[in-house]
């Protein structure tokens, strides 16, 4: 199927119009929404838009789609994200979307699709839209991913959304070679608007054994050898191998603080602190979290994993149980984005690193407002080790001082 018969004459994205029809439809925009879009076409209907999650950035995505009335191609980073989007869209705007991935390869004049899917084998699909949303954008800037921003032309209009653009690589400076950032609402102006609830930071320190501290000091020496080393190195090839080692250290020593016997102490006791409540907590491996479950259960915890390893019809049951069966769920990465979580008020982070866009996007879990909430933060961290910043950073995330981009 083409999309020939779809290249017809645009709706004009004039700013003004914008004020005019934010409440047209279903879906009455926000101030801070009609804000975002008409700051994206003053700079040319092209550019970043970033916002915490939960206040509702595809909003003004699917505002955009309405006001250009143009054939839009939506590329997010997963089948689930995916599926959101498909649903969403047809919730909030009466948007008929098709979805353009593995399991299914239908096109419309609005289409989803993954970032997998164009990068891999289906670039020319960013040839036949004139409307382009990136979703969760930062994908974009990986050596993978790349290739999408590059394909841009000028006769694509780009809105890309995500809630923190910054990269621990730096290469979002490739996205805001092209797409700028053109609106940003910080975590600190969201709390201040209601946007999302207030969160408590709650540092839990705790202490490494004998054996975690050797194994520990050890893994560090190697990191800080090497570092020494690419300063003064000149070989392109030497440069290459010794990342490869660094990138290899630092995910060691990421796997052994999340894994510390003292850190499972410390999650039993917070979740007999708060026994009818919805836990969330994040560690950085699914064998991470599966140990920590099993830990739980022998002390008469309920908990439940949710991971990429399990089937879609699996984790929907999940999330459907979750405060029934279980209060305590325990998460890697499945849950850092696009995931509309069911309401939480309470999160645990096994810390581990120091990433922005993770800290960020962890915290925003437990961000929903509601009247009244304060969200809690536990962030379960080993004592004399790197994780030592991390309850520091977060709270610098939170008052807006850590730049999002």
């Amino acid at each position: 199927m083409t999309l020939d018969r779809f290249l017809s004459q645009e709706a004009s994205p004039d700013a003004g119009a914008a004020r005019k029809r934010a409440g047209e439809g279903r879906v009455v925009l926000r101030p801070f929404q009609v804000e975002a879009y008409e700051a994206w076409v003053r700079s040319g209907c092209r550019g970043t838009i970033i916002a915490p999650t939960g206040t509702g950035k595809t909003i003004i995505a699917g505002h955009a789609i309405k006001m250009l009335n143009a054939p839009t191609l939506i590329v997010c980073p997963t089948e689930r994200i995916l599926k959101m989007w498909v649903e969403r869209l047809g919730e909030k705007f009466g948007i008929r979307a098709a979805a353009f991935y593995g399991g299914a390869k239908s096109i419309g004049r609005v289409t989803v699709t993954i970032y997998n899917t164009v990068s891999m084998t289906h670039p020319e699909l960013l040839d036949k839209f004139t409307l382009v949303i990136l979703d969760e954008v930062h994908h974009a800037g990986s050596e993978v991913f790349s290739s999408i921003i590059h394909r841009l032309n000028d006769g694509h209009r780009v809105m890309a959304l995500t809630a923190t653009l910054r990269r621990e690589d730096q290469r979002h400076m490739i996205i805001m070679s092209k797409l700028p950032v053109v609106y940003c609402l910080d975590l600190a102006a969201a709390i201040k608007q209601g946007l999302v609830a207030p969160v408590e930071v709650i540092p839990v320190g705790v202490d490494m054994s004998d054996r975690e501290r050797r194994e520990y000091s050890e893994i560090e020496r190697k990191i800080n050898d090497i570092k020494s080393a690419l300063r003064i190195v000149d070989d392109a090839g030497e440069r290459a191998r010794l990342e490869r080692q660094l990138k290899k250290y630092v995910n060691r020593r990421r796997m052994l603080l999340s894994r510390l016997e003292a850190k499972r102490e410390a999650v039993y006791n917070i979740a007999l602190r708060h026994p009818n409540e919805r836990i969330l907590i994040f560690s950085e491996s699914i064998e991470s979290i599966e140990t920590l479950k099993k830990y739980l259960l022998e002390r008469g915890v309920r908990a439940e994993t949710y991971h990429s390893n399990k089937p879609e019809h699996v984790r929907d049951l999940i999330f459907r149980r979750w405060g029934l069966d279980f209060n305590v769920l325990l998460s890697c990465r499945a849950l850092d984005e696009g995931i509309d979580v069911p309401e939480c008020g309470i999160a645990v982070m096994i810390a581990s690193g120091m990433s922005v866009r993770q800290l960020v996007q962890r915290k925003g879990r437990i961000m929903r407002p509601r009247e009244g909430k304060v969200a809690r933060l536990y962030i379960v961290y080993a004592r004399g080790s790197i994780e030592s910043k991390i309850p520091i950073r977060v709270k610098a995330i939170l008052s807006g001082i850590v730049r999002l981009y």
